[in-house]
């Protein structure tokens, strides 16, 4: 019985909900410590008296913990188990904020740590876009993957904001990175609720879970899993091969056009998140209102991310990621242009409703371009190579920063990023429809 088959089929029930809630803990700490970085800046800046250059090489390093652990992950979950590898990369995340919080005193320090959080940040988002969908049902994948992983990441965005707000001014940045400690009660959530991959299951011959898992999912068919002795997925088709089986002919001008998009995604997303509260308040802005513009744009992926979803499930991935990159270019020179003015609020939620919107859909659209054999390998691969995009977007905005560019140079060359991202999506879009079509006149 062909298990993947068995999953898409399936109609979204409570086990749907209960591992959207698990992985939605495990994504509101990933996502919280991602973005609480954007807003300890603002206060490093001025204890430690830090130049442009240096910030943007402190939130840049964080995100070359994202990419190394990007790449860790997928062996570790093979030689271990998806779910032992979430709840240990969950575990390092809160023990590494409890070290910034209570151990460093100086910026070399804080950057060397910040690299360690970063793999832990970087092990939890490819492993949960592979759990997200190695799971959703086909009828409504796009808006389970919102709801699962989306939303969740996006309220931790935005009550790292919040914090910022509340505890900051009380406790001070360590106190911004005290509250990472959830995380170990959430890693223990982890371990209880979590579900093991079916892939690993399938590997090990482990077919009476496997009729189990399924039976939850599919109470109707529970007799027919009982009675199945042998549970299968679909092999890659042109074989194994780790990483060089990205770039057979079936995955080359996909793999290579998703690292670059996706890179390009990122350096932009990066680039205005972790910037936005201090180019806020060197504009003039106080500490409260610009991070609480910083909460509106993390808000916003809420939004965003909801209606590319459900527009995906209808006109399909690749048509809304071209429209919504589109968009992206034109609402970061709009944010641009409304600094400092009355309708800074409204194009800070356009620059938030665009990027993060359309990115919720790239994460989605990279795991469905592989086979479940490859998803793991394939997604891992993607995230850790755009990390590279995510690394450059702070060290842009902090070399241009450092050379006095203008506003219109900085958020130029984000939307730059955008427009080329755009373009390589439509691009790959139009060689799909074309393969298809000539799929269906051979036949």
């Amino acid at each position: 019985m062909n298990v993947e088959e068995e999953v898409r089929g399936a109609r979204l029930s409570w086990p749907h909900w209960r591992l959207a809630l698990v992985l939605g803990a495990v994504l509101f700490i990933d996502g919280y410590d991602l973005f609480n970085a954007a807003y300890v800046a603002s206060y490093l800046r001025q204890e430690w008296q830090l130049s442009d250059g240096q910030i943007g090489l402190m939130l840049s390093m964080g995100i070359a913990g994202l990419a190394i652990g990007a790449v860790v992950q997928a062996p570790l979950a093979r030689a271990v188990g998806r779910r032992a590898a979430v709840t240990g990369g969950v575990t390092l995340l809160a023990a590494a904020s409890l070290a910034i919080a209570v151990l460093v005193q100086g910026y070399e320090a804080f950057v060397a740590m910040r690299l360690v959080l970063g793999i832990s940040l970087g092990m939890l988002s490819p492993l949960a876009f592979v759990y997200v969908n190695e799971w959703a049902p086909q009828h409504a994948a796009n808006r389970f993957a919102t709801l699962a992983f989306v939303l969740p990441f996006a309220l931790g965005g935005i009550a790292a904001g919040l914090a910022a707000i509340v505890v900051g001014p009380v406790l001070g940045w360590r106190g911004l990175y005290m509250l990472a400690g959830i995380g170990f009660p959430i890693a223990v959530l982890a371990w209880r609720y979590l579900p093991e991959s079916l892939v690993r299951l399938v590997e090990q011959q482990r077919h009476a879970e496997i009729g189990a898992c399924l039976a939850r999912l599919r109470p109707e068919r529970a007799a027919l899993y009982a009675a199945c002795h042998s549970f299968s997925l679909p092999a890659p088709s042109q074989g194994r091969g780790g990483v060089p089986a990205l770039f057979t002919p079936r995955y080359r001008r996909a793999t290579i056009g998703i690292w670059i998009a996706s890179a390009l995604s990122l350096l932009s997303l990066h680039g205005i998140s972790g910037w936005l509260p201090s180019l806020l308040v060197g504009s003039g802005q106080a500490f409260g209102s610009a991070f609480g513009y910083g909460a509106l744009l993390m808000s916003m992926q809420i939004l965003g991310g909801g209606a590319a979803a459900w527009l995906a499930d209808r006109w399909g991935r690749a048509p809304v990621m071209v429209a919504g990159f589109s968009g992206s270019a034109l609402a970061l020179l709009g944010l641009q242009a409304a600094i400092g003015g009355p309708a800074i609020g409204v194009a800070v939620a356009a620059a938030g409703f665009c990027i993060f919107g359309t990115q919720s859909v790239m994460n989605n659209y990279t795991a469905q371009s592989y086979e479940p054999a490859l998803r793991a390998l394939g997604t891992g691969m993607a995230v850790a190579v755009s990390r590279i995009g995510g690394m450059l977007g702070p060290l842009v905005i902090g070399v241009t920063r450092s050379l006095d560019a203008t506003l219109l140079i900085t958020f130029g060359v984000l939307a730059l990023a955008q427009v080329l991202a755009a373009a390589i999506l439509l691009a790959l879009h139009q060689s799909a429809r074309s393969a298809a079509m000539a799929g269906r006149l051979d036949a």
